[in-house]
């Protein structure tokens, strides 16, 4: 064999050994009872999810309706809309250039970008990576009615233009998605590439992901989900919504991805393949404010416990769409959950399906300890009485809690917690939630003519503020 053919066979070897895996068609498996459960409450037309290991789908399920109005059958290949979710994949791009020497993270926006309102120009993108900028929110103040819409940058900054800052940049935390809109249009000023096709190109193709996308740029071949929002007044039916435009969000929440393809990219990133372990770092540190608080929130993902299991973080909605995804480092495995309607409960499915993979931290299986606050308990029963029944004296109840023992329109949500507080005193204590800031939340069980129930109560300057059922 001459020299040059020996140098064509090495070349075609070495290309078919980098040749990236494409993910796969999924079957899905019959659910068990407790995903359905889990479903059913999310409030969805349909759900479909995925527990991932090795970069694989390990089990994928689907329940409901591929329609608004419930019919045809959810599938586990269509591309989902995944929200807020892009906002770790739009900081991953920004650390490809960041490794590049392309961009500072310390750098204000304004090296950047010089067409947005001056105010802005001096918060760093590390500020706004991690939602310490004081840049408004342009989705709190214009709504998700935006996403429907294909607006020029200038016409999204116009929503909250008028506005200061809301806070002097690194001193507080609060959610922008104007933040990662203006990372989106740096990653395109720098790369010189329209910001989805950046994304395709350096991510999503050389990984494989055929079906993850921008929005308004579909691949062919790909199913896309239908979106749902409520319609308005009581029972009214689900209205269809249009897909989400790249042009009204970028990587605040416009991608779209598969339960097969987010294997792929959960297996990429957490295995080093994407970023170095410098990079991987840095995506994954969370941020300081200048009084030193940590605000649990790094680039694009939150980092917090589940019932004392480390995880990362982050669900993610839009018009017509909810989405959650965690990633349990001590487990080596991530859930990801896609729901077909803007508003639905999907992060009870995700928590069902972790609780099938660490079955040590379901409660039913929690040694019920005995208080080493006895004090806490009496007045957790009390303030439940109080919440019920309107018990005087109505001193443990925080201002929304004080509306719903006493407001007409209340009556509802009392029915709901009769039960409960009629049998208070057999209520016992089970653990405590990290606290979150000034506010803190504890874990009681409740039986009730056999059927075991567990209830979060949430509790903030001494006065209960919010009750919620926790789902097993």
């Amino acid at each position: 064999m001459n020299m040059r053919a020996s140098f064509a066979l090495v070349t075609i070897m070495a290309l078919a050994g980098c040749q990236t895996p494409q993910s796969a068609l999924l079957a899905a498996e019959p659910p068990p009872a407790s995903f359905v459960a889990a479903a059913e409450r999310s409030r969805a037309p349909g759900v479909v999810a995925a527990v991932i290991r090795d970069g694989r789908v390990e089990h994928a399920y689907a329940w409901g309706g591929a329609l608004c109005d419930g019919s045809g059958a959810a599938d586990v290949n269509a591309s989902f809309e995944i929200g807020s979710i892009s906002k770790h994949i739009t900081a991953v791009a920004l650390l490809q250039l960041w490794e590049r020497n392309e961009v500072n993270l310390d750098a204000p926006v304004g090296t950047y970008l010089n067409d947005i309102p001056e105010l802005w120009k001096r918060v760093t993108l590390r500020q706004l990576l991690t939602h310490t900028s004081g840049v408004p929110d342009y989705e709190e103040a214009g709504g998700y009615g935006v996403y429907e819409t294909s607006p020029t940058p200038a016409e999204v900054y116009a929503i909250v233009s008028d506005r200061p800052l809301d806070f002097e940049p690194g001193t507080r935390w609060s959610y922008s998605n104007t933040g990662y809109f203006l990372l989106s249009l740096v990653v395109q000023r720098v790369s010189g590439e329209r910001f989805g096709d950046y994304l395709r190109e350096h991510l999503f193709e050389p990984l494989g992901m055929r079906h993850t996308f921008m929005g308004g740029y579909a691949p062919a071949g790909a199913t896309l989900a239908q979106g749902c929002k409520p319609g308005e007044g009581e029972g009214a039916a689900r209205i269809d919504v249009r897909p989400i435009t790249e042009a009204s969000t970028f990587g605040a929440g416009g991608i779209s991805s598969t339960l097969a393809d987010w294997a792929l990219w959960d297996e990429a990133l957490f295995s080093g393949r994407i970023l170095s372990p410098r990079a991987m770092e840095v995506l994954t540190t969370t941020q300081r404010l200048t009084d030193g608080t940590d605000t649990g929130y790094a680039f694009g993902l939150f980092r917090d416990e589940f019932r004392g299991a480390p995880r990362i973080t982050h669900s993610g909605q839009t018009q017509g769409f909810t989405a959650d995804y965690a990633r349990y480092p001590g487990g080596d495995f991530s859930v990801i959950t896609f729901g077909n309607s803007y508003g639905s409960g999907v992060p009870r499915v995700e928590q069902n399906l972790a609780l099938r993979e660490m079955p040590e931290l379901s409660y039913d299986r929690m040694a019920v300890p005995t208080d080493p606050d006895p004090q806490r308990t009496a007045n957790t029963r009390r303030a439940l009485r109080q919440a019920a029944f309107a018990e005087e004296p109505i001193d443990l109840l925080g201002g929304g809690m004080v509306g719903l023992a006493r407001d007409p329109q209340g009556a509802p949500s009392r029915a709901i917690l009769r039960p409960f507080a009629e049998h208070a005193d057999t209520m016992v204590y089970l653990r405590s939630d990290p606290p979150d800031g000034a506010y803190t939340r504890h874990i009681y069980k409740s039986v009730i003519d056999g059927e075991t129930w567990y209830l979060g109560f949430t509790w903030h300057e001494g006065l209960l503020v919010g009750i919620q059922r926790q789902d097993e």
